[in-house]
């Protein structure tokens, strides 16, 4: 039971940095291709990373 109250207290975490960052991305004055792109960008840092782990078990 511990450990899924912590994941809950990490995902409640993630959650509010993602709503933190899009909402200052957003609020950001710079053409819309590139919000896009830094809206992207911690996506392919976290996937990149994801797949470097994965192989890395392997």
């Amino acid at each position: 039971m511990k450990q899924l109250t912590n994941k809950r207290i990490i995902l409640s975490l993630f959650a509010l940095f993602g709503l933190a960052y899009f909402s200052g991305i957003s609020n950001l004055d710079i053409s819309s291709f590139w919000r896009g792109e830094f809206t992207l960008i911690p996506l392919q840092i976290m996937a990149v990373t994801y797949v470097t782990y994965l192989r890395w078990q392997s």
